[in-house]
């Protein structure tokens, strides 16, 4: 007997292309990545934060109370870990359809791709200058606040608002560059949906013209080839070339 290929349920994933996926899990692992780290940061926090006589307290207790206690901060982040590995298919799913369109809709625009590409290119100078116009507009002591504040921070913080600060940059940027990413695949496709809309139309002035011309009687044509061209149809008793191309542009 032939042999078949092993069947299996139908993955939503399926829908998108390899790069597709492999953008969207580069997004969701990073903004993972952001939220692990300011997590350590929190702890850090927590952590240095705690009253010296809570830390006399716990080392006062037996080996093995000392072992439960971290124990169960140990599992408690586990238990997340594997509630998250649960969802984690889900979330790479819903990742990709927060980014990409509709992939049957994608389809019929498939051919557009130099059109993506250049509207990709616009929104990246569109987000240039709205930067640029928002640095230009800031007030002249901006510079010397945030020189300021680095030095207060460089005296203050400890490791833990160190890490927890790094997580949020790191998240504000993954944010920036998905915002931007998301207005590109959205984007593009109201300027596709107009370009289409404005096809489709020609197309029904196409047939309609097509068919009244069609009713028409010889003169008439020539009539309207005159109207619609200011050009004579005929030249010394013949048709001209560009009248027969315009009939033969309508199909008559």
């Amino acid at each position: 007997m032939p042999r078949k290929a092993p069947s299996r349920e139908p993955d939503p994933l399926d829908d998108y292309s390899t790069w597709d996926v492999r953008i969207a899990r580069a997004y969701y692992y990073s903004f993972i990545a952001s939220a692990l780290i300011m997590v350590i940061g929190i702890w850090g926090l927590i952590l240095s934060g705690i009253d010296p006589a809570i830390w006399k307290q716990y080392l006062a207790l037996d080996a093995g109370f000392q072992v439960a206690i971290v124990a169960a901060f140990i599992t408690g982040h586990l238990i997340l870990l594997v509630l998250f590995y649960a969802m984690f298919k889900g979330g790479i799913v819903r990742m990709c359809r927060t980014i990409y369109k509709n992939r049957t809709v994608a389809k019929k625009w498939e051919d557009y791709t130099y059109l993506r590409w250049l509207m990709g290119v616009t929104i990246l100078g569109i987000y240039v200058v709205v930067i640029s116009l928002i640095i230009g507009f800031l007030p002249g002591g901006t510079i010397k606040f945030i020189s300021d504040l680095t030095l207060w921070a460089l005296e203050n913080f400890n490791v833990g608002h160190w890490i927890l600060w790094i997580g949020f940059c790191v998240f504000l940027i993954v944010l920036f560059f998905f915002v931007m990413f998301w207005v590109w695949n959205h984007g593009v496709y109201i300027v596709l949906r107009n370009i289409k809309k404005i096809e489709e139309e020609e197309v029904i002035d196409m047939e309609i013209k097509r068919d009244t011309l069609k009713k028409m009687s010889e003169e008439e044509r020539r009539a309207e080839y005159k109207k619609e061209t200011g050009k004579d149809a005929a030249y010394r008793g013949k048709d001209t070339r560009g009248y027969k191309n315009w009939k033969k542009k309508y199909g008559v």
